[in-house]
């Protein structure tokens, strides 16, 4: 194929600036509808990560409470622990000539299970220091 070359411009310098503005337009409207498309896919996933999110918020929140409570009956456990440790390590023969000790410890045994944990820490305690001074 032969090329010639003419003095006649295809585009005129009047017109240049409205051709480029039309081949613009024309590159941009053939991108358009897949730039669209992908906004919206985009969009979509957005709002599903976000929706995951809130979700995952929501059970991590349930989660915590959850362990926070576990970990509250280990510790109400641990004590109460300590605290049948201590009754356990109290003399007998020296329970008996001290009645309010006795009586003391019995009433906590029957309410210890009911008790929050700073009233059970703070029999405990009481019985640790009363029984020590009892030895």
């Amino acid at each position: 194929m032969k090329i010639i070359e003419t003095a006649i411009p295809d585009v005129t310098e009047e017109n240049l600036d409205e051709k480029k503005i039309e081949l613009a337009n024309v590159i941009i409207s053939s991108f358009e509808p897949l730039l669209a498309e992908i906004h919206v896919k985009k969009t979509r996933e957005e709002k599903n990560l976000s929706s995951e999110i809130e979700v995952n918020k929501e059970r991590i929140s349930k989660e915590k409470v959850e362990i926070q409570s576990l970990l509250n009956e280990y510790e109400k456990e641990k004590k109460i622990r300590k605290t049948l440790e201590a009754v356990s390590k109290v003399d007998p023969v020296k329970l008996e000539y001290n009645r309010s000790l006795k009586n003391e410890i019995v009433v906590f045994l029957r309410i210890m299970e009911k008790l929050s944990l700073e009233k059970v820490s703070s029999y405990l305690q009481d019985i640790i220091k009363t029984s020590n001074k009892n030895s």
